[in-house]
């Protein structure tokens, strides 16, 4: 809070499962909001605020000014969720700030790259995923098994 106030950039990120367990930038940002609610209260940047500074402070960070929103000119990479699953059952009252107070931990179901769809319904779009499991668990066993 104090570093927003001073208008510092700050940004939320996720940089691989090598540092990070998940590599999920939307459990990220419920964390984001659960510690700055824990540590300062009413201070603490809302739900909303944590959308903000996961799209355009992120972008801020870097420099950037292609990325960070949904704009014309801007970059269009961007994920959807289906909002009329069970578990949000009463949760869209604020739609700009589920995804920092409640969280949603599932796979999305549509994300758009460069105007590809590269998920669709929840799967890869150009990647065999069950394949890619099954190499992936055989190598690390053989790794294991050395």
């Amino acid at each position: 809070p104090e570093m927003l106030k001073m208008d510092i950039p700050v940004g939320l990120a996720v940089d691989g499962s090598a540092s990070n367990d998940g590599s999920n930038l939307l459990e990220e940002m419920r964390i984001a909001y659960l510690l700055h609610r824990l540590n300062s209260s009413q201070k603490a940047p809302s739900g909303y605020d944590i959308l903000k500074i996961a799209t355009n402070g992120s972008a801020r960070v870097l420099g950037r000014n292609d990325i960070g929103s949904l704009s014309i000119g801007m970059a269009a990479d961007f994920f959807m969720i289906d909002s009329r699953r069970i578990e949000l059952v009463g949760a869209l009252y604020d739609p700009k700030s589920v995804l920092s107070t409640v969280g949603f931990k599932q796979s999305v179901d549509y994300t758009v790259v460069a105007g590809e769809i590269v998920v669709r319904d929840g799967k890869l779009t150009n990647v065999d995923e069950d394949k890619l499991c099954r190499e992936g668990n055989q190598l690390l066993q053989e790794y294991i098994n050395q």
